[in-house]
C-alpha cells in the first residue's frame, strides 16, 4: 500500500488518532505527577520547617536558667519585669568593656524600674594580678558598699571598671580603690572597713554558685534567665534585648 494510501484510510487514521490521545494522556499523567511531587515536597518543607522552628524555640527554652541569688548585688526594683544577671571578675578585661560601653544603659535600665540587675561578684582571676588577689579585694569592696550603702554599689561598680587595671598586672591598691569609692559618695566610714576584707568568702562563694551555674567564663550576661548572645561591647543592642524582653517580645 502507497502512503497516500494509508493517509486517506479511515482505520489508519483513527490509530493515528488514538495514539496521539494515549500520548496526550501520558503527558498529562506525567504532569500532574510532577505537580503532586512538587506539592508533596512544599508540605516536607513546611513541616520540616515549622518542626525546626519549634526545636529552636524549645532549645532556645532550655536555655534559661534559674540561677543562684544568693551572693549577688542586687540593684533595682525586684518587681521588674527584666531580671539581668552579670557575671563579672574585676580584672577581667573584657567585663570592663562591656561595663564601659552599657554602663549608662544599665543604669538607665534600673532607675527606669524596667530591670533589676543583679552583679555575680567573681574572684577566679585572682592569679591575674601577680598575688595581690585583686579580683578579691575588689570584690570584697563592692560588696562592703553594697551591704552598708546599697544606693552607692551600682555607681562604685561603674567608677571602678572606668579605673580599671590591666590584667596581670598588680591590680589597683587598696588605696586607690579608697578613692574611687570616696569619689561615688561612699563615706569615710564604710571605705576604711575594705582592708578588714571581711567579704572575702561572700565573693568565694558567689564565684563557686556561679560555676555550680553552669558559667564558664566572664563576663556572662543573662536575660531572664537566658544568656544574651548579642555583642556585648558595644551599646545599643543590649539595652534592646532587655526592652524587648521587658515588652514580652
Amino acid at each position: 500500500m502507497s502512503k497516500s494510501n494509508q493517509q486517506s484510510n479511515p482505520e489508519s487514521r483513527r490509530q493515528q488518532l488514538r495514539v496521539a490521545q494515549e500520548k496526550a494522556a501520558k503527558q498529562e499523567r506525567t504532569r500532574k505527577g510532577v505537580i503532586i511531587g512538587v506539592v508533596a515536597l512544599i508540605a516536607v518543607a513546611i513541616v520540616g520547617g515549622v518542626t525546626w522552628a519549634v526545636m529552636s524555640l524549645n532549645q532556645q527554652n532550655q536555655t534559661a536558667a534559674t540561677v543562684n541569688t544568693d551572693y549577688t548585688v542586687m540593684v533595682g526594683s525586684a518587681d521588674a519585669p527584666v531580671a539581668v544577671d552579670i557575671f563579672q571578675d574585676f580584672i577581667c578585661p573584657y567585663c570592663g568593656e562591656f561595663e564601659r560601653a552599657n554602663g549608662a544603659d544599665i543604669a538607665a535600665l534600673v532607675d527606669s524600674g524596667t530591670a533589676q540587675v543583679r552583679i555575680h561578684p567573681m574572684n577566679f582571676l585572682d592569679e591575674a594580678s601577680q598575688g595581690t588577689k585583686y579580683s578579691t579585694r575588689a570584690a570584697n569592696a563592692l560588696i562592703t558598699v553594697y551591704k552598708a550603702e546599697p544606693d552607692k554599689a551600682l555607681a562604685f561598680n561603674s567608677a571602678m571598671y572606668e579605673n580599671q587595671p590591666a590584667e596581670n598586672t598588680t591590680g589597683l591598691s587598696d588605696a586607690e580603690i579608697a578613692t574611687i569609692a570616696t569619689s561615688v559618695g561612699v563615706s569615710s566610714d564604710v571605705v576604711a572597713t575594705f582592708t578588714d576584707l571581711s567579704n572575702t568568702s561572700f565573693a568565694d562563694n558567689s564565684t563557686q554558685a556561679a560555676f555550680a551555674d553552669g558559667i564558664t567564663g566572664t563576663p556572662t550576661i543573662l536575660i531572664n534567665g537566658t544568656k544574651f548572645s548579642g555583642n556585648i561591647l558595644t551599646a545599643g543592642p543590649f539595652r534592646q534585648a532587655v526592652e524587648a524582653a521587658a515588652a514580652g517580645k
